[in-house]
């Protein structure tokens, strides 16, 4: 199984929101520090935000920040929201299978079962447990941003 590019850049856009607890982000920022198309973010942040995720603060000074607790968002819940097909096999879907042997097949039910096992260990795992290593993360992606949030704590 291979998730879409949109999930990945969604999931990053809620983890950088986490991370930043409650400070405003700005699409250029996360564009630059993954080194990805910006207009494609501007469509995961407002998507996220129609959903209910993001806050989404328009202008000079906008940018985004997450607008539920990061513990209340399941990995699981973003996948099944992006991705438009998680039809490992053309079996899974009775509209366009042409299958002989639907409902015979071992194969189909043993994927079936794997899909389901995949989507249940995200479903069990939220944004705040991808972000818990935040203070590696921001040291990483932008020293800036973790001596900011020292600053805040002393």
């Amino acid at each position: 199984m291979r998730l879409t590019s949109y999930t990945n850049y969604a999931l990053r856009v809620l983890m950088i929101a986490t991370m930043r607890e409650g400070q405003l982000v700005t699409v250029q920022e996360v564009a630059e520090i993954f080194g990805v198309s910006k207009a494609h973010l501007v469509k995961c942040v407002h998507q996220l935000g129609l959903w209910g995720y993001l806050e989404n603060v328009r202008g000079r000074h906008g940018g985004f920040r997450l607008a539920k607790p990061a513990k209340d968002i399941t990995v699981g819940e973003i996948v099944r929201k992006t991705e438009d097909d998680l039809n490992l096999v053309e079996c899974f879907d009775a509209v366009t299978n042409t299958c002989p042997l639907i409902g015979l097949c071992g194969l189909g039910k043993t994927f079936k079962r794997a899909c389901n096992a995949f989507l249940q260990v995200l479903d069990t795992t939220t944004v705040a447990d991808i972000s818990a290593n935040r203070a590696e993360v921001l040291e990483t992606l932008n020293p800036a941003w973790a001596e900011t949030r020292q600053r805040r704590r002393a």
